[in-house]
């Protein structure tokens, strides 16, 4: 799969051609131009916010469930939201809790309001009276992601009531039982940093029917602090969008802050998709003063932490075929941790007048 497409960006290097006058070299950088503006989920960190349930008797499914930013009063489907969990979060678990071995860390979102975190409840504020025998179910279905993840209300000191956890499988057990009118604030753990993509359900059954509704599984994604390095593309998407986010603007070939870069090659070159500001650096040509030389050389930016990344830079005297890998590696500086800056060298000699064309391609294995 290639990111190369109809649009390419050429870079002339005729100024550095003053020191070889008899050969004239071009870079080629081939990427899709597909601007698509990034627009229409929020992340949030701080806010106070409530998995909603809403009801409409003429819609189907009849439930559904949302993220309500109660501070802005809107809802937002799962795929117009990002649930943060930032790193002050992150404790150390005392002896003799039932949320992990002590000593061992764990990223909570409180019960009780801290402004510097999100404050996540349960709410069924929305539903009319009337409709409903008894309680709501809200179930966890699946949950996805490196840890496990528990939710729980402090009762008095050293008891606990624990409505989900992940910890032990989840079973019917792992669900809220919200009434209607209500709205209850939870405790939500992680025991690991990441992405985590929690599935739920809501089901309920009307006065004077014997069967229930349920709404369509509904998966929100939370962003636990600090987030490890992707190692592969499906989940440096997950990093920066919603899951079900509009899948175009989220696919390789994409441009969604329309900066002239594919996601794939941001991907590549590790900067962010979602801001303009931070752009690929364009691949740079220079010349390597060896033996038998000049030789061109090719350097970029490379994504390490990626396992399914194909990086080519080809190179050809003929435009329109014959390309060919360049393979030999002059040098790999290191950037920092997650990038390096990576030159390639051409064999063939930047000497009797032949021309020489460069592109690099991107794709996954």
């Amino acid at each position: 799969m290639d990111a190369g497409g109809p649009s390419e960006t050429q870079l002339s290097t005729n100024s550095t051609m003053k020191t070889i006058p008899p050969s004239i070299f071009m870079l080629l950088v081939a990427f899709v131009t597909n601007a698509r503006a990034q627009s229409g989920f929020s992340v949030l960190e701080r806010e106070h916010t409530d998995f909603r349930i809403l009801y409409s008797a003429g819609a189907t499914p009849a439930l559904s469930l949302v993220a309500r930013d109660a501070d802005r009063g809107i809802n937002l489907a799962s795929n117009e939201v990002i649930l943060v969990v930032r790193e002050s979060s992150r404790l150390t678990l005392p002896p003799g809790t039932p949320f992990g071995d002590a000593g061992m860390p764990l990223s909570i979102l409180p019960q009780s309001q801290n402004i510097n975190l999100l404050y996540l409840g349960v709410s069924a504020e929305a539903i009319p009276t009337g409709v409903f025998d008894g309680a709501l179910r809200v179930k966890l279905k699946r949950l996805d992601g490196p840890g496990y993840f528990m939710a729980w209300q402090a009762t008095g000191p050293g008891q606990f009531n624990i409505r989900l956890n992940s910890r032990d499988g989840l079973t019917e057990a792992d669900a809220f039982t919200p009434i209607t009118g209500s709205h209850e604030h939870f405790n939500w753990g992680f025991s690991s940093t990441g992405v985590f993509s929690a599935t739920f359900q809501v089901t309920g059954q009307r006065l004077g029917e014997t069967t229930n509704l349920s709404s369509a599984e509904t998966t929100f994604v939370f962003h636990v602090l600090p987030l490890p390095a992707p190692t592969n593309f499906l989940t440096w998407q997950r990093s920066h969008w919603p899951p079900g986010f509009n899948p175009p603007t989220t696919e390789p070939a994409a441009d969604p802050d329309a900066d002239g870069s594919a996601n794939l090659l941001e991907y590549a070159a590790g900067t962010n998709p979602t801001n303009a500001l931070e752009a690929v650096a364009a691949p740079a040509l220079s010349f390597l003063h060896e033996p038998g030389g000049p030789f061109a050389a090719v350097t970029l930016d490379r994504y390490t932490p990626a396992r399914d990344l194909r990086l080519t830079v080809e190179a050809t005297s003929v435009l329109s075929h014959d390309w060919q890998p360049l393979e030999e590696v002059h040098s790999t500086e290191p950037i920092h941790d997650q990038l390096e800056q990576l030159t390639l060298r051409d064999p063939v000699p930047a000497t009797n007048g032949i021309r020489r064309f460069y592109r690099l391609k991107t794709g996954l294995f």
